[in-house]
């Protein structure tokens, strides 16, 4: 007997970066105190997201890759390659599963962009780099837009908040399984998550 092909949903679409808008906008319409927005480099590098954070007022710790331009300075990673070694300060992001998170952290304060930021900015924008201390040669970068008065220190923590959410992550695909299959096709998965939920 031929297996039944399961109807495929018009309204169902893979989504990334929309999403993630999507969620922002969810999340801002909604009752919760919202203030900030942290992401990988997958979102940081989208101008698009970046913009519309900053139209709503949100401040943003987001992860670029190294070749991510920086208005006035080129490179984020040619900017911080040029920083003096003093500039360079060992701080934590937060608590891991072995205690606090400690790398060294640098950052600069970047000129307003007035077309975006007006005569009388509210916000200011930042380049913040992450060095490993074990692995000089690991540096991770973020491009952030914060309120005036917004000290490194505040700009660490909402970085380092992240990882809390990647390991809640990790956890629950360990749970359900989800660490242990490759989606190829809708009824595969939905093979899959039928068996996940029966065992948890």
């Amino acid at each position: 007997m031929p297996r039944r092909a399961h109807p495929q949903r018009a309204d169902l679409r893979h989504q990334t970066r929309p999403l993630a808008k999507a969620m922002v906008l969810r999340a801002i319409a909604s009752p919760l105190p919202i203030a900030w927005v942290t992401a990988d480099a997958a979102y940081g590098q989208e101008w698009r997201l970046r913009r519309m954070l900053e139209e709503t007022g949100l401040g943003y710790v987001l992860a670029v890759p190294k070749s991510q331009q920086v208005p006035h300075f080129g490179r984020i990673d040619h900017l911080f390659s040029q920083a003096p070694e003093e500039a360079w300060e060992q701080r934590s992001c937060g608590d891991g599963a072995k205690g606090p998170r400690f790398y060294h952290w640098a950052a600069l304060q970047i000129t307003s962009i007035e077309d975006f930021d007006g005569e009388m900015p509210t916000h200011q924008r930042w380049a913040l780099a992450r060095r490993s201390i074990s692995k000089p040669e690991e540096i991770a970068y973020y491009l952030c837009y914060a309120p005036l008065g917004t000290t490194v220190e505040r700009l660490v923590r909402v970085a380092g908040t992240r990882w809390a959410i990647e390991e809640a992550f990790q956890a629950a695909k360990n749970e359900c399984g989800l660490d242990q299959y490759e989606v190829r096709r809708y009824t595969g998965w939905m093979r899959h998550m039928v068996m996940s939920r029966e065992v948890v």
